[in-house]
């Protein structure tokens, strides 16, 4: 008896064993030879500036996160009904036009190509929505008080709207994206809260919020970033978030209308 209970025991381990042999195997994915994919990241506005693109690469699994810029790229970015505006590289990986002001309605398309291969995408300029102000207010979280921002605006009644907030610090930007649709407020009086982390607001701050409307492919993107990194709630499962850029780029183009406004933390 004692021995067909040994003998039994013995299965379960070898089972185990090789169950687990097993799993090793198949989760064996060589995930650091996966090839680099390009990435641009650009937001053209109704502001008149030189805008820029960033173009880079993805590192292998197993390198550093940071990207790896991408030099000898040619940028073209064509106006629906408008001219078509060439950049120039100014630093390694980074393009810039030349001054000019988008047109709200109209679709813009920036084309990227990288040693021959084109990616493109197109966005569609919303409307403007001006910030009405920037107010301030203070929350307490496990008997701490942080101050936060509240981005104050009419939201436009009838129409889907999406909201990107670039935040800056001292004139730092923030990576954070902040993003936001009228799901819920559409037509309504919005007081969007902009909270801040590491390092939290403190008097003297300054505070400077860039509005944007964005068309509501960007807002997926964004959004599903959010998503991923937990800076719109508890992280999720980590997967590329879709790109409007084709050929298989990862970033994002956005036009956009823009406006700010700034405050001093007190």
């Amino acid at each position: 008896m004692e021995l067909q209970i040994l003998t039994m025991r013995t299965y379960i381990l070898l089972f185990i064993v090789l169950l687990f042999s097993s799993c090793e195997k198949v989760l064996d994915l060589n995930l650091d030879k996966t090839a680099p994919k390009i990435v641009i990241e650009s937001v053209f506005t109704n502001v008149s500036l030189r805008h820029t693109v960033s173009v880079s690469s993805t590192a292998n699994f197993e390198a550093s996160n940071a990207k790896i810029p991408v030099s000898g790229a040619i940028l073209t970015l064509i106006e629906e009904n408008g001219p078509t505006l060439t950049y120039t590289e100014t630093s390694p990986g980074i393009y810039s036009s030349t001054r000019y002001r988008g047109v709200p309605g109209r679709k813009y398309t920036l084309n990227v190509t990288v040693n021959g291969k084109t990616y493109s995408a197109s966005s569609v300029m919303p409307m403007p929505v001006p910030i009405k102000s920037l107010s301030q207010a203070e929350l307490s979280f496990f008997n701490e008080t942080r101050k936060i921002v509240k981005v104050n605006y009419a939201d436009p009644i009838g129409i889907p709207n999406y909201y990107y907030s670039r935040v800056f610090i001292n004139n730092v930007k923030r990576d954070d994206f902040f993003v936001e649709s009228d799901r819920f407020n559409d037509g309504k009086d919005v007081q969007n809260n902009i909270f801040i982390d590491d390092p939290e607001l403190k008097v003297g701050d300054v505070v400077r919020v860039q509005l944007l409307t964005i068309d509501q492919y960007v807002y997926r993107y964004l959004f599903s970033i959010t998503q991923i990194t937990g800076n719109g709630g508890p992280p999720t499962a980590p997967a590329n978030p879709t790109s409007n850029f084709n050929n298989g780029a990862l970033g994002f183009f956005s036009a956009s209308t823009s406006t700010e406004e700034t405050r001093v933390i007190d």
